[in-house]
């Protein structure tokens, strides 16, 4: 195998893994009513409005089957990445790097996790899909490309 083919197929591995990511955060958002997001968002002390909630399960769950099907994969990256650097400055950079649970200490929900994922992202906005990417075959057909 030559390097090309190693960078697609490792392209197409870093798809799967954050796009189910994705793919599940939006879904437990929207089968559980936005009450784990919500949840989330008011241990940081912030009740934002039910449409923004929405907003992010959406994003969420459409950015990750977008991620995992290989379809808009450089946009939705980008857009998910977008909501992720959000989700640090406005709520886990004042928690510290560290995502910490520990025994008689205030649960900790540092950005490590987050400035993992827009890394990723970054990768796949810059990368593009990998192999067996479903944009890869309508633009064959359609002479359609997903560029940024």
């Amino acid at each position: 195998m030559d390097s090309s083919s190693n960078h697609r197929i490792g392209l197409l591995i870093l798809r799967l893994a954050l796009g189910s990511i994705f793919v599940l955060h939006g879904w437990i958002n929207l089968v559980g009513g936005q009450s784990f997001l919500r949840e989330m968002l008011a241990m940081v002390g912030w009740a934002p409005p039910p449409a923004l909630i929405w907003l992010i399960t959406l994003m969420e769950l459409f950015g990750g089957l977008a991620l995992v099907l290989g379809v808009f994969t450089r946009w939705a990256a980008l857009l998910l990445s977008g909501e992720m650097v959000v989700a640090v400055v406005l709520f886990h950079l004042r928690q510290g790097f560290f995502i910490v649970a520990l025994p008689n200490a205030p649960l900790a929900f540092g950005f490590e996790y987050h400035i993992a994922l827009v890394g990723g992202l970054m990768c796949l906005a810059l990368g593009g899909p990998g192999v067996f990417a479903l944009e890869e075959k309508l633009s064959k057909r359609d002479g359609i490309r997903d560029t940024v």
